[in-house]
């Protein structure tokens, strides 16, 4: 084995659970094991231009958003067209965020952060969800790390507001009923 291919092989085996992780929670299980092995195919056929050490895992990130913004925009194409040809599509099961998070508070963050932009969720999730720095959030996202400090308190400051929204129209919601005498 040459020493690239084993350079592979040790990042293929640090990084192959937590790119999977990365993808399953943007996607269902089925395509999330398809883009972690379409962002391994690339990453060896780029080996030569993956960063080293600690560099590799927003690079893999990188990819991995990249394959699964093509994934995206291939199941909408494919959706498009059935409702061009007149088929019934139903789209596929919940996402693994809506399945694993049950607390009511919970899903009222879920619920906020479905309602804020693509570029906003994607750098709260690297952040909290992935546990990356702002340095490597910026070689994922290829910004400067001034622009990832300055998306990152927009991206909270939005979601504050946009949680607040979510909170305050299921409670009011249940003391409208209240009032009125229902549950």
């Amino acid at each position: 084995m040459s020493e690239a291919d084993a350079r592979f092989d040790r990042i293929y085996r640090r990084y192959q659970p937590r790119v999977l992780s990365y993808c399953l929670r943007r996607t269902t299980m089925p395509d999330a094991s398809d883009a972690t092995a379409e962002v391994f195919a690339i990453a060896w056929r780029r080996r030569a231009d993956m960063p080293t050490g600690d560099g590799a895992l927003p690079w893999l990130y990188g990819v991995a958003k990249r394959v699964l913004g093509h994934q995206w925009r291939g199941v909408r194409r494919r959706l498009d067209l059935t409702r061009k040809v007149g088929e019934s599509v139903t789209p596929s099961s919940l996402s693994p965020e809506d399945v694993i998070v049950e607390r009511e508070d919970y899903v009222h963050v879920r619920q906020a952060l479905n309602g804020l932009k693509s570029i906003d969720r994607e750098v709260l999730m690297l952040s909290a969800w992935e546990g990356l720095s702002h340095a490597e959030i910026a070689e994922t996202l290829g910004v400067s790390l001034v622009a990832v400090d300055k998306r990152l308190v927009r991206a909270k400051q939005r979601l504050a507001r946009q949680f607040h929204l979510v909170t305050d129209r299921r409670y009011s919601s249940v003391k409208a009923r209240q009032r009125w005498g229902g549950r």
